[in-house]
């Protein structure tokens, strides 16, 4: 299924032109297909939980969800000469790696509850070889504090593989879950335990995406 068009729009003008230069990037070297974007809600916050394989991701899942979205990226990209704007146009905000950024966890709880959609890389950092590893914690400190829908999220393929220095043409497909639900974790009262096995839903409901994949 190609990406359905839900009248892309944002007051903010780097973003839109932005937006519309990535979709063309896209859909020329990546055909980008797009699955169950019937999940993602037109308007109010919501988390999106995704596998990360490329720097081009954050791009990719905003190109597929055709809607405006946040996302963390590792505050010393912003130091980047051209990197660093890019990536601010796209709505990033800093996070420490390696750190419990209380910030930057504070920050995305913020967004989501004033309606924006934000993404988050459970992983933390790209998959060496494209296999799920394990969540951090703070993912499942924001989605539990949040009180926003939690969308997982499967990117397969990049145009853009470790250590290439340009674009390579090659078949992108992001599918969108359906809202996970936490509600028997979360009779769990001991906030370790209930964090960890929110991190592991998490990462099985992705694992179930691309597990749908196969033989698309």
């Amino acid at each position: 299924m190609r990406r359905q068009n839900f009248g892309f729009w944002t007051d903010q003008l780097p973003y839109r032109w932005s937006h519309r230069i990535t979709n063309f990037i896209f859909n020329i070297f990546g055909k980008l297909e797009s699955h169950g974007n019937e999940n993602i809600p037109r308007r109010g916050g919501a988390l999106i939980l995704c596998n990360h394989v490329s720097y081009l991701d954050p791009f990719i899942v905003g190109s597929a969800a055709n809607r405006e979205l946040h996302f963390m990226a590792r505050h010393t990209s912003f130091d980047m000469p051209i990197i660093g704007r890019v990536i601010a146009a796209h709505n990033a905000y800093p996070v420490r790696r390696g750190t419990a950024d209380r910030a930057a966890l504070r920050h995305t709880i913020s967004l989501l509850k004033s309606g924006k959609l934000v993404l988050i890389f459970p992983e933390g950092t790209r998959s060496v070889d494209g296999t799920l590893g394990k969540p951090h914690g703070g993912v499942s400190f924001i989605a539990h504090n949040a009180g926003v829908p939690a969308i997982p999220a499967y990117v397969r393929g990049t145009i853009l593989p470790r250590n290439a220095k340009w674009i390579r043409p090659a078949q992108l497909t992001v599918t969108f879950g359906s809202p996970i639900d936490f509600s028997e974790v979360q009779k769990l009262e001991d906030k370790r335990e209930l964090y960890r096995r929110m991190g592991e839903q998490v990462m099985q409901e992705i694992a179930n995406l691309r597990d749908s994949q196969v033989g698309r």
